[in-house]
């Protein structure tokens, strides 16, 4: 005869054994493909090997030649040298790039983890990452420390390190979600880039304030602290509703300061429109019940009216 009260106990100890084993998630990993390793580690026998498994990286209309001399180019070895000392663990950034893809799976389901490859693409600053839905592509030597591109201008360099790398492919990722307005106004401009900051802080929380803004932290101090004289000269000279070309060039585009044209430029950090267009967007999210989902849906002029900003004097 059964003895109910003793297969009670037992069918009670396995529910929480397996109970307690569900409750532990195996850890998440993230694969990333360093073709770079793969490329430099090769020889001229097998490369036909890494072209058949790599087809989009070896574009047709180079002939095998050229990417065997590669493999011997003092440059590209001394670069492949860098990169490979700086980026020998991975661990790290990989960790950051899982947690951007686990945040965008929670707000976007129609995001899917695209193949991310590290390489040496000697490409220009605007291609250091490249996201192509299915695909994520980072040029490491783009990354290889300020002090590593002399020959750049400060306010470049200052972004071409390793702590930049998951900022740059949050923020590249957001802008493939964030709908460009119609409107020309520089209002319109500055929400929309507010939109995407707002979302890529969401996605890397664990990055410093400034890197998101793409500025050293003493132009970004100055900022806060001069929030509402920023704020005034905008509204005193009715940039906002503007249309003027200028403008953006002035305060929206990559550059190493803002040109109020005034004695006080040298001291902002560049795009400052960015910025502003940020603290507009997170006064509008502090004061409305609102979703990431339907703020990068939302009409600029509409988050503009309800944002409630006003900046302390």
């Amino acid at each position: 005869m059964i003895d109910y009260k003793i297969y009670s106990v037992i069918l009670c100890f396995f529910s929480i054994i397996i109970i307690g084993c569900e409750s532990k998630k195996p850890v998440e990993d993230l694969v990333i493909h360093r073709f770079e390793n793969e490329f430099y580690n090769s020889n001229e026998e097998n490369l036909k090997l890494l072209v058949n498994k790599y087809p989009y990286l070896f574009p047709e209309q180079y002939s095998m030649e050229t990417w065997k001399s590669f493999l011997k180019d003092s440059t590209r070895l001394r670069i492949y040298d860098k990169s490979s000392r700086i980026f020998n663990n991975f661990e790290v950034i990989s960790k950051e790039i899982l947690e951007v893809f686990i945040k965008l799976e929670g707000i976007f389901p129609e995001f899917k983890r695209p193949k991310v490859i590290t390489l040496n693409n000697q490409s220009e600053y605007d291609d250091r990452v490249i996201y192509a839905d299915s695909l994520l592509l980072i040029s490491l030597d783009s990354y290889l420390g300020r002090s590593f591109y002399p020959e750049l201008p400060e306010y470049i360099s200052l972004n071409m390190s390793k702590e930049y790398i998951s900022n740059d492919i949050a923020e590249k990722i957001s802008q493939s979600f964030v709908y460009k307005p119609n409107d020309r106004s520089l209002l319109a401009e500055m929400i929309y880039h507010g939109k995407i900051l707002f979302l890529n802080e969401y996605l890397t929380p664990f990055n410093k304030n400034h890197i998101k803004f793409h500025s050293n932290m003493s132009k970004i101090k100055w900022a806060e602290e001069n929030e509402y004289n920023i704020w005034s000269f905008f509204v005193e000279n009715d940039f906002l509703f503007s249309t003027r070309n200028d403008l953006k060039s002035r305060f929206i585009y990559f550059s190493p300061f803002s040109k109020f044209n005034l004695d006080i430029d040298k001291d902002s950090p560049g795009s400052i429109g960015k910025w502003l267009g940020y603290k507009i967007v997170n006064s509008y999210m502090k004061n409305n019940d609102v979703g990431l989902n339907q703020l990068i849906k939302e009409d600029f002029y509409k988050i503009f009216n309800k944002s409630k900003y006003k900046p302390n004097k």
